[in-house]
């Protein structure tokens, strides 16, 4: 098996495991190995928005009232929120998309990684929106180390991942490898 953003052989999805199978070809909708995948996709989709439909007019004026360290809660939170949904909307595909081998998971996890991205525009928006200089909050986001330990801590299992399936894709199935000593995951 070699990985290929279209597989031209006839594959039963059906029977494939959800990572390391057959890799994907047509975007089928019509049957499923697990229709919970589309179910939830179809539950996401259902929930699209755009933030810069939301007025934050009085957000403004109320953040204008905050004590100062009232203000620099509000702030820390945004800035986490943005770093945890800038990995969230590109871990996904960077992790697990190229091992995928169910059309309806992949369709989940790119709704998903969509529906992050928005996540990250609304803070953007609450940014451009309440700050008078957007770019003071922008530029210092990687400067706080609490916030940067939380964010550690959330995208370790996600490089730990990549690095074991790329251990796995080089070693190749089949042969004997331990990406546990690497690994932080409970086995």
């Amino acid at each position: 098996m070699s990985a290929t953003v279209f597989n031209q052989t006839k594959v039963d999805f059906t029977k494939q495991p959800m990572f390391f199978g057959e890799s994907l070809n047509a975007q089928r909708f019509d049957t499923f190995k697990y229709p919970v995948f589309d179910k939830l996709t179809q539950t996401q989709l259902g929930y699209f928005w755009r933030p810069e439909e939301v007025s934050l007019q009085k957000d403004r004026s109320d953040y204008m009232d905050f004590r100062d360290e009232q203000k620099f809660i509000f702030t820390a939170n945004l800035k986490y929120q943005i770093l945890l949904d800038s990995v969230q909307g590109r871990a996904p595909a960077m992790a697990f998309m190229p091992y995928c081998s169910l059309p309806e998971l992949e369709g989940c996890m790119n709704a998903w990684q969509f529906f992050e991205n928005i996540h990250s525009r609304s803070y953007t928006h609450i940014i451009k929106n309440i700050y008078s200089n957007p770019s003071e909050v922008f530029d210092t986001l990687l400067d706080d180390a609490k916030i940067m330990a939380r964010a550690k801590s959330v995208t370790k299992s996600y490089d730990e991942f990549i690095d074991a399936a790329q251990q796995f894709t080089v070693a190749g199935k089949g042969t004997m490898h331990d990406v546990r000593q690497n690994c932080s995951w409970q086995w």
